[in-house]
């Protein structure tokens, strides 16, 4: 068997085991996080939020054509992401000098490691995003070791392709990537100097950007996070996040929530692969040290770039609910662990003679796959599915319901829309994004005298829907309408919560938040339900 006969069967099997492994532990219905949003704009070929991810989007509205589930279809599209990735990792440590052996086992290690895995089974940009990058990477290694401007040409139009998914994720992997190119500066230099050449760059460059025009050509789609943009001004707004600038830089963060971000995610580094890899990645840091500085200075700057950069550009709150928002943002830097484990263990492979790798790699391997397949097996998380379905069909015949966070607006709108549930029942959102249907005014007052002309009006934690009858899952607005009650639907909705709350089944941050926050809610809403029938008794 040649080398090439052999990478071809090395990715093969590593194609099919991350792919089983994923298959089996893949939610099989609608989730928290960006689930049902991004399932919504792939179903209705819509418009993602700020910046609009729309080389994502252009992707997987196609995919959505195939018929099935639109949840195993959306999962599956970043699965697919993530042993592609996988891949392009495995061909980028033969460039590092490690065997195909021992790069096929570290890929197995990074396919398998908590977070990465974590966001291989949910329909998301950011195994996109780490595909993208580790392709980057691996042209600019290629180029550094021998350096041809088709090189240029493709990181030019990959760079572009990045920017059109994740362009904030992008850019802090970039001074690495760059770094690279830069080891060749007087060949870098000399390619660039022809001005075909340049020219060349910077086409390929702005062809990688052009699934930006798809926020103008989606002129008014049915599921769009805003309105139609029309000018530059709302393009630039929305491709900067405007919108997220009060979230993305919280008042209330300050030097110390940095700083307690920074030490969280030194820990995160060391539980993505558990303990015993992590040691072998410290000493695989030192070791490309002596391989090459150039190389070892690029995968650091990296790393650094996608964790102690990022903490101190974000201004979040060191709280439950914003760690959980952080977690998937790192994944690049878990790819440059995994490329000191695969160095560390190539240098032990040739110290031992081959003999000791196999058992580090089963001793820390098997540990690592039993306790990330449990952190990540959410076969079982209904939470968001049930949730939604309790809520619809509790509604009155006709009735209009007014949300406003991405726990309501993902799954509801997900069952409603796309799964056709509760066709009856009219969405909207309280500051008038993602549905077509809208709130008739601009401040909370004038949004409130349309919403009481509605007909059979319900609303889930809306501040200025305060009045009505609370049912715990919604508050039901009208005449006459005042104090608490009870849906007797979700009465066994309430007690699976309660128990899974309990045994601690909820092991997904995004679905953990949500039954803690929901389980006050039903607490604080029974009780006064409870106390007042009594009185009232």
């Amino acid at each position: 068997m040649t080398s090439r006969q052999l990478d071809a069967a090395i990715c093969l099997l590593i194609s099919a085991m991350l792919l089983l492994a994923y298959w089996l532990t893949m939610p099989t219905v609608v989730t928290f996080e960006d689930s049902g949003l991004f399932l919504q704009v792939c179903h209705f070929n819509g418009v993602a939020h700020p910046p609009g991810y729309p080389l994502f989007t252009l992707l997987c509205a196609p995919w959505f054509w195939l018929p099935f589930d639109p949840v195993i279809l959306g999962n599956s599209l970043s699965a697919l992401f993530a042993v592609l990735t996988c891949i392009v990792v495995y061909f980028i440590l033969q460039r590092l000098g490690v065997s195909q052996v021992v790069a096929a086992a570290t890929c197995l290690l990074l396919g398998f490691s908590r977070d990465f895995w974590s966001q291989a089974i949910i329909i998301e940009v950011y195994t996109l995003n780490t595909m993208l990058v580790s392709a980057l990477i691996y042209l600019a290694l290629g180029f550094m070791e021998r350096p041809e401007k088709w090189q240029l040409f493709t990181i030019s139009l990959l760079f572009g392709l990045g920017i059109s998914n994740h362009w904030p994720l992008v850019l802090l992997s970039a001074p690495g990537i760059a770094a690279l190119c830069l080891g060749q500066a007087k060949a870098l230099i000399a390619i660039l100097r022809s001005p075909l050449n340049f020219l060349s760059c910077l086409l390929l460059l702005v062809l990688g950007l052009t699934p930006y025009l798809s926020l103008y050509l989606k002129s008014d789609p049915f599921f769009s996070y805003s309105t139609a943009i029309s000018t530059v001004e709302e393009f630039l707004a929305y491709f900067l996040r405007e919108a997220y600038r009060g979230v993305d830089q919280n008042a209330a963060a300050g030097v110390m929530d940095k700083v307690q971000f920074v030490g969280w995610l030194g820990v995160q580094s060391l539980g993505q692969f558990g303990y015993g890899f992590a040691a072998i990645a410290i000493a695989g840091l030192f070791r490309s040290f002596a391989l090459s500085r150039l190389v070892c200075l690029a995968i650091v700057i990296i790393f650094l770039g996608n964790t102690l950069v990022l903490s101190f550009l974000l201004g979040f709150e060191f709280d439950f609910l914003h760690r959980a928002v952080f977690q998937p943002y790192p994944l690049v830097a878990w790819i440059c662990v995994s490329l000191w484990i695969g160095i560390a263990l190539q240098w032990a492979s040739g110290k031992s003679g081959g003999r000791a790798v196999p058992v580090l790699i089963v001793l820390f391997g098997v540990i690592m796959l039993v306790t990330n397949w449990q952190q990540n097996d959410r076969t079982g998380d209904r939470l968001a599915h049930e949730y939604a379905a309790i809520l619809l069909e509790s509604l009155e015949p006709g009735a209009n319901l007014i949300v406003t966070s991405d726990p309501q607006i993902g799954p509801v709108s997900y069952l409603n829309q796309v799964v056709v549930m509760r066709p009856d029942v009219t969405l909207y959102e309280a500051q008038n994004l993602f549905f077509p249907n809208k709130l008739a005014g601009k401040t909370a007052a004038e949004k409130k005298i349309f919403a009481d002309q509605l007909p059979s009006v319900a609303s889930v934690a809306i501040p200025w829907l305060t009045d009505g009858k609370d049912y715990g899952l919604y508050r039901r607005h009208g005449p006459g309408l005042s104090g608490y009650g009870i849906v007797p639907e979700a009465g066994d909705f309430i007690l699976r919560l309660v128990d899974d709350y309990r045994a601690d089944e909820y092991r997904d941050p995004n679905t953990l938040y949500f039954s803690h926050q929901l389980l006050i809610a039903l607490g604080n809403q029974l009780t006064h339900y409870a106390f007042t029938n009594r009185a009232g008794g």
